[in-house]
């Protein structure tokens, strides 16, 4: 069995990256604080069946997965709490097909607050997989694995967020000017 010790040296240092995929997951900070808690206590918990030498990141972020569902079905158990004051974004408005100029420039060019509000739009199984894919470089297999589906699955889900976060910046981008160029 391994120590704590053996726990901090190999868990620890994915700390910022489970947050990272607990706030793609919730949406909110405070939400992702406490499941990355409950994740590495659960962790911790269970650090006796982790097989040394395999991606401890992936068994983490498989950990994250099933204790944010967990949290789910007991939410829908329970009812959903929604905050009155909440503000509900209004829908962006449909804009007809546009062609892009250079895909990496226009991205580098839109703000945070932007990509944000466009990946919470996504729905959450694209938005962790797109996560886990492009933000933490996982490859397809090990995503396929931490989210229990198959490697196909990992594939369409991210061509589909891709596609949705082309088409929530696409009006952004016109906005911004970015739009008038053509390859």
């Amino acid at each position: 069995m391994q120590s704590p010790e053996c726990f901090e040296e190999i868990a620890l240092p994915h700390l910022d990256s489970v947050y990272r995929a607990a706030v793609a997951v919730c949406g909110r900070s405070d939400d992702a604080e406490d499941l990355t808690q409950m994740t590495f206590v659960k962790a911790l918990e269970r650090f006796g069946t982790f097989q040394l030498g395999t991606n401890c990141k992936a068994w983490l972020l498989q950990i994250m997965r099933n204790t944010w569902i967990d949290r789910l079905r007991h939410r829908k158990r329970a009812g959903a709490d929604v905050p009155i004051e909440e503000d509900v974004p209004a829908p962006p408005a449909e804009t007809g097909p546009t062609v892009w100029s250079d895909a990496e420039d226009l991205l580098e060019n839109f703000s945070d607050e932007q990509v944000i509000a466009a990946l919470k739009r996504l729905p959450e199984d694209q938005r962790l997989t797109l996560f886990l894919v492009d933000v933490e470089q996982l490859n397809q297999q090990e995503v396929a694995d931490i989210l229990d589906v198959a490697v196909g699955t990992v594939k369409s889900r991210t061509s589909r967020a891709r596609n949705e976060l082309r088409r929530h910046l696409l009006s952004y981008a016109k906005e911004m000017g970015f739009m008038g160029r053509h390859r």
